[in-house]
C-alpha cells in the first residue's frame, strides 16, 4: 500500500469522498495515457525540467537556481484530501532537515484552486517552506505531466530526478525518501 491520490484528467476534479487507499498497480492503470498536450512525465535519472514560478509571498523561485541542494517538489491543491493527509509529515520532515540543506517546494495547482484557499491551507499546516503558484498549469501539465495529486519529485543536488511518487506518502516513506536524497 503506497498511498492515496486524486486522479487528474484534462480538468482536476474535487474529491469530497476523502482519501482512498489504492493498490499502486491499480492506480497507475487508471491514469490517462498522457496529460493535456501529450508527452511523457520526466523520468527518474533525468534532469528535472526547469521552471520559474511566483511564490505566495510575492517572490519567484527558479528550480535551476537550487542546483547544489536536495529538493523535494510536492504538487498539491487545497481541496485535495490526500494532500491534507501528507502535508503534516512534509512539514515535519522539512523542519527536521532544513539545516541539512533540504529544500521543499510546495507547488500549488493555482489554476484549479484559489489564492485565499491556498493561504488558509498554508496557515492551517504552518508551512514555512516556499509555496509556488502554478497559475496556468504550465509546470504541472506541460513540464511534469501530473497524473494525480499529490505528486512528488525528489531532485538531487545535480538537478537529477531520483524518485517520483504519485499519491500521498506516509511519514515513513517521506523519511526514507528524504534520507536517500540527503546522502
Amino acid at each position: 500500500m503506497t498511498g492515496a491520490g486524486v486522479l487528474l484528467a484534462s480538468r482536476l476534479a474535487r474529491s469530497d469522498s476523502g482519501p482512498a487507499v489504492l493498490d499502486p498497480a491499480a492506480f497507475v492503470a487508471q491514469q490517462p495515457a498522457s496529460s493535456t498536450g501529450g508527452g511523457v512525465a520526466p523520468a527518474v535519472d533525468q534532469q528535472a525540467p526547469d521552471f520559474t514560478l511566483k511564490t505566495l509571498d510575492g517572490g519567484e523561485v527558479t528550480l535551476s537556481s537550487l542546483q547544489g541542494k536536495p529538493v523535494l517538489m510536492n504538487f498539491w491543491a487545497s481541496w485535495c484530501a490526500p494532500c491534507r493527509v501528507e502535508m503534516p509529515d512534509l512539514v515535519r520532515v522539512y523542519e527536521a532537515h532544513k539545516a541539512d540543506g533540504l529544500v521543499v517546494l510546495a507547488i500549488n495547482m493555482t489554476f484549479q484552486d484559489s489564492v485565499s484557499d491556498v493561504q488558509a491551507f498554508v496557515k492551517e499546516f504552518n508551512m514555512t517552506f516556499p509555496v509556488l503558484l502554478d497559475e496556468t498549469g504550465a509546470v504541472a501539465h506541460d513540464q511534469y505531466r501530473l497524473r494525480g495529486l499529490p505528486m512528488s519529485f525528489f531532485v538531487n543536488r545535480k538537478g537529477i530526478i531520483v524518485r517520483r511518487h504519485i499519491g500521498a506518502m506516509r511519514g515513513e516513506q517521506i523519511d526514507q525518501f528524504v534520507g536517500e536524497l540527503l546522502q
